[in-house]
C-alpha cells in the first residue's frame, strides 16, 4: 500500500506537467477603483442606483422591498431592534422605506451596528445581511456597485 501511495506521489506531478489545465479563452476585465476614494455619499448613490435606478417609488412585490434602497420589512424590524438596544427613542415604520432620507438613516444605523467599515463590507452586507461577506451572490452585487461607482 505504501508503495502505491509513493508511486502516485511521484506520478501525479509528472502527468500534471505534461497535461496542464487549459487557460480560459476569455478574460474578464473588472474596473479597478481605489477604495480610499469612495466617499459615503458616492457609495450610497451607487447603492441607490443598483437597488432602484434612483427611484424613490420603486417596489418589488415578491420581496416586499420598497423605496430607493429597496428596504424589506425585516430590515425595518432589525433597525428598530438595534435602536431599542441602544436605548434610543427613535423608531422607524414600514412607510419610512419610501422616504429617501429615512432609508439612508436606516442604512447608516445598520452599518454602524454591524461595524461595517469598507464600502465592500457595507454593500455586500446590505445586500446579503450581516453574513453577506460569506455569500457568493454578494460578490456579484459588489461588482454591480463598483460599476456604478466608476460611472
Amino acid at each position: 500500500m505504501k508503495k502505491k501511495i509513493i508511486l502516485l506521489a511521484f506520478c501525479v506531478p509528472i502527468v500534471a506537467s505534461k497535461y496542464p489545465m487549459p487557460k480560459p479563452n476569455h478574460t474578464v476585465n473588472l474596473p479597478s477603483i481605489k477604495v480610499e476614494s469612495i466617499t459615503e455619499d458616492k457609495l450610497i448613490k451607487a447603492l441607490i442606483n443598483v437597488e432602484s435606478a434612483n427611484n424613490d417609488n420603486a417596489y418589488r412585490s415578491g420581496e416586499d422591498a420598497a423605496g430607493c434602497l429597496q428596504i424589506r420589512r425585516t430590515m425595518v424590524r432589525d433597525v428598530n431592534r438595534i435602536l431599542k438596544r441602544q436605548k434610543s427613542q427613535i423608531r422607524f415604520n414600514f412607510e419610512d422605506r419610501w422616504n429617501r432620507q429615512k432609508s439612508i438613516e436606516m442604512f447608516n444605523i445598520y452599518c454602524d451596528h454591524y461595524n461595517l467599515i469598507t464600502p465592500e463590507e457595507k454593500a455586500r452586507c446590505w445586500n446579503g445581511g450581516p453574513r453577506g461577506l460569506q455569500k457568493l451572490s454578494t460578490k456579484r452585487y459588489w461588482e454591480k456597485v463598483k460599476k456604478q461607482l466608476n460611472n
